[in-house]
């Protein structure tokens, strides 16, 4: 099992970083997009906190991943499917490809991570 990021090659961890960039950003625009319709204050922020809740969830998926490549990675992906089916982002390309597209390749390439690793060990030790 995979323990901590100490252990994880640079691709890991350029995928959670590029996964935290993402989270983190569309969990702001989720925050802002409400406030602006009434005057944009912190107020009216805070009203509309309860529509970005559910872009904390890959915010929490980060730590997960963090700890637990595969898990985290498996986790993202069905999190990009489900974005596809509650929030209809099949229904135009850019919603598709801004919200759910980065969770469900970067969960593939987190779950494939370590199936790639150990492939480069075995080839490693193939004589040639």
């Amino acid at each position: 099992m995979n323990k901590g990021i100490e252990k994880d090659s640079m691709f890991g961890i350029g995928a959670i970083l590029l996964l935290t960039v993402w989270s983190v950003a569309l969990f702001l625009f989720a925050l802002l997009s409400g406030a602006e319709a009434a005057e944009g204050t912190v107020s009216s922020m805070v009203a509309n906190a309860p529509n970005a809740l559910p872009w904390m969830i890959p915010i929490v998926l980060i730590y997960v991943t963090w700890k637990r490549q595969v898990l985290g990675g498996t986790l993202f992906f069905l999190f990009g499917l489900a974005t596809i089916l509650f929030f209809n982002t099949y229904e135009t390309i850019v919603g598709l490809l801004i919200v759910s597209a980065p969770a469900i390749v970067f969960g593939a390439m987190l779950m494939t991570q370590n199936i790639w690793d150990k492939s480069l060990e075995i080839a490693e030790d193939l004589p040639l």
